[in-house]
Parts: C-alpha cells; sequence; structure tokens
C-alpha cells in the first residue's frame, strides 16, 4: 500500500467518524430541546449558557472551552439525561486528536500491519 493509498484510507475513517459525531451531536441538541419543551428537563439559566459555549467549543474544536463548559455544566445544576448525553459527547470531541503524531502512528500500524 503507498503513502497516498493509506493517507486516503485514514482521511476516509476520520470522515466517517466526523460524520457519526455531527450526527450524533445535532440529535442530542433536538433531544436538549425536545426534552426542555415537554418539561422533562430543568434547565438553570447558567447551565442554559454553558450549554450554549459548550455546543460553541465542539464547533470551534477548542478543547479548553469543551472542558471549562462541561465543567460549568455539572456545577450550576443537575446533569441527566440528553443533557448526560452532550456532556460524554463533548469528551469524544475533546480527545479527538488530529496531529501529525496520530498521523503518524496509524501509519506505522498500517504498514506493519499489511506486512
Amino acid at each position: 500500500m503507498t503513502a497516498e493509498e493509506m493517507t486516503n484510507r485514514y482521511l476516509q475513517r476520520l470522515d466517517k467518524r466526523l460524520r457519526a459525531y455531527e450526527m450524533a451531536l445535532n440529535q442530542t441538541i433536538a433531544d436538549i430541546e425536545s426534552d426542555y419543551d415537554q418539561g422533562c428537563l430543568e434547565v438553570t439559566e447558567a447551565q442554559w449558557q454553558d450549554i450554549i459555549v459548550l455546543v460553541g467549543g465542539i464547533v470551534q474544536a477548542n478543547t479548553r472551552m469543551i472542558h471549562e463548559a462541561s465543567e460549568c455544566v455539572r456545577t450550576d445544576g443537575e446533569v441527566s439525561g440528553s443533557l448526560l448525553n452532550l456532556l460524554e459527547l463533548a469528551k469524544h470531541f475533546a480527545t479527538l486528536d488530529f496531529s501529525e503524531t496520530s498521523f503518524n502512528d496509524y501509519f506505522i500500524r498500517e504498514a506493519n500491519f499489511n506486512n
């Protein structure tokens, strides 16, 4: 397998993973809105602000912002149901690694696997 093929394979897997995260994030946000509208989710004003910051951090791929907002959501009120799902999903976004080291590790594993 050539380096170009390995790169394309890795990028396709990454794209598929990111699309799955995007779909999960959109569904979780819709669930939070629905739960709130139906009275199943009680959220403080501070938590709403924290949720907005958290989603903004996810969209911007700002790990510091994700960690801080996640902690604030927990300290500003109760967390359960769809809000807990959002915090779990935020952890995944905060730990995505797009560094060159990650690419190199992948290529080494692929080369060893294919030999």
